[in-house]
């Protein structure tokens, strides 16, 4: 096969102007009109002459159609390099592709994207890391054979829903794989069909870390499984359990995690032995915590969602209003709670979401009212909820989507809530208070946001002069 040659034309080019003081990045509105319009409208063939018009169809500002004319054949208009910084600064967080479309018209634009002073400058503007996408896990089925030979077969499939512009590579079903947690661009799979126990995997990069389970553990876990009953992916009855993973980088501020130490705690309960269990892992050691537990079984909520308040990390009971807390630096497990009491009859239970802000932030809904109640990490039970706020949703969703609402995540930084409704899923974003159905289907229990920054990949697209 023969190899395919770039084109061997020059890079993007800057000449001095003569006489002329230098211009201040932010100086020239044409020349951001220029910008933008060459992202969004750059033609695949540079040499095939194409009206310039609008998104909408319409014709280009004279100012921006001239500049755009001027360019040659196979260079964007020759702009200095701190203006299209600033231009490139500005581009959302959660449009990646704007970016990776950028690195790849010429060599200049490519180095100023990958320059490891600009990725880290991009990632202080915007701060919190946009939400990429959501995961979730689906059942499924199939049959085969016929008469006595039929076979069924029901198994879990995770599933990557991409909320931005651009898909990472690593995102598609995983057929036997479990979705725990995602948090600081990492997400953890259950694998009980591999070799190993668990998975982590960063969608960006497309790391991977394999992980067997603690010995411990996965004696209470998984060995009082029947062994004759090959397709049995559920837990051995009267054990629950579920995991989290985190960023174990010193000093980190979750911005970028890519590449970095993490850990994995797993929080159990075994109601035969009557103890709550709970075990790390660290990347940096590759091994597990010895087991540390407490008296009397707290079933886990193995659908819950799960908060991160620096080295503790918080698990909801299953059948109380109860969660337990796990203090990894200090090996400590204990139980807090009923951390609400109401007597009213209807209401539904109170979930917790994750972390905002430093507190363990709970939410429900209570037909037509969004309530959310914040705690402060670490009291033990002693300071009670705080009611934050109550949302409306009428106003926010459609009438058909006001029945049967439940939480069922929250991306942590972005301030988004998830609602499982009967006209599909829906985000409400906190702080404007704007809603957003992101999926048709109906049947989501469980919601893991994916948050990080798309920088890494900028740097490796080809380049075209």
């Amino acid at each position: 096969r023969a190899k395919r040659n770039r084109p061997s034309g020059p890079a993007c080019s800057h000449e001095p102007i003569q006489n002329a003081e230098p211009q201040k990045p932010h100086s020239s509105h044409s020349q951001l009109h220029a910008a933008a319009a060459l992202l969004h409208h750059s033609p695949a063939n540079p040499s095939t002459e194409t009206p310039i018009r609008r998104r909408d169809g319409g014709p280009m500002p004279p100012t921006t159609s001239l500049l755009l004319a001027q360019r040659g054949r196979h260079s964007p208009p020759a702009l200095v390099d701190d203006a299209m910084r600033e231009i490139f600064l500005r581009v959302p967080a959660d449009d990646p592709k704007t970016l990776v479309r950028a690195a790849a018209v010429c060599t200049t634009w490519s180095r100023i994207l990958s320059d490891v002073i600009f990725t880290r400058e991009y990632r202080a503007f915007h701060g919190a890391p946009p939400m990429l996408g959501f995961l979730h896990n689906t059942h499924h089925e199939r049959s085969w054979g016929r008469g006595r030979i039929k076979q069924h077969e029901e198994y879990l499939v995770s599933n990557f829903v991409s909320a931005a512009s651009f898909r990472p590579p690593a995102c598609h079903e995983r057929r036997h794989w479990r979705v725990l947690d995602s948090r600081h661009g990492l997400v953890l799979f259950h694998t009980p069909k591999r070799d190993e126990d668990f998975v982590v995997c960063d969608l960006v990069t497309y790391d991977r870390w394999r992980i067997d389970a603690a010995p411990d553990c996965a004696e209470i876990i998984w060995n009082r499984q029947d062994d004759d009953d090959e397709e049995d992916e559920e837990e051995v009855e009267g054990v629950t359990w579920n995991a989290a993973v985190l960023c174990a980088k010193d000093g980190c501020d979750h911005l970028y995690c890519h590449g970095g130490p993490f850990l994995v705690a797993l929080v159990g309960s075994d109601e035969e032995q009557e103890l709550t269990f709970a075990s790390v892992y660290s990347s940096k050691t590759d091994e597990w915590s010895d087991m540390i537990s407490i008296e009397g079984p707290n079933a886990i909520e193995m659908t819950g969602q799960i908060g991160v308040v620096g080295n503790k990390v918080y698990f909801q009971c299953a059948y109380t209003q109860s969660i337990v807390e796990y203090n990894m630096g200090e090996e400590e497990l204990s139980l807090i709670g009923p951390i609400f009491e109401d007597d009213r009859e209807d209401m539904p239970t109170i979930d917790l979401m994750g972390m905002e802000e430093g507190m363990l932030l709970f939410a429900t809904v209570l037909e037509p009212r969004l309530y959310l109640w914040s705690m402060e990490a670490g009291s033990n039970g002693a300071a009670p909820l705080a009611r934050r706020r109550v949302i409306e949703l009428e106003p926010l969703l459609p009438s058909g989507a006001l029945l049967d609402v439940f939480v069922v995540g929250f991306a942590e930084g972005v301030g988004l809530i998830f609602l499982s409704t009967k006209a599909g899923l829906y985000t409400i974003e906190l702080n404007s208070g704007r809603s957003k159905e992101v999926h048709r289907a109906s049947s989501f229990k469980r919601v893991m946001p994916y948050t990080s920054f798309y920088t890494r990949a900028w740097g490796r697209m080809p380049t075209s002069d």
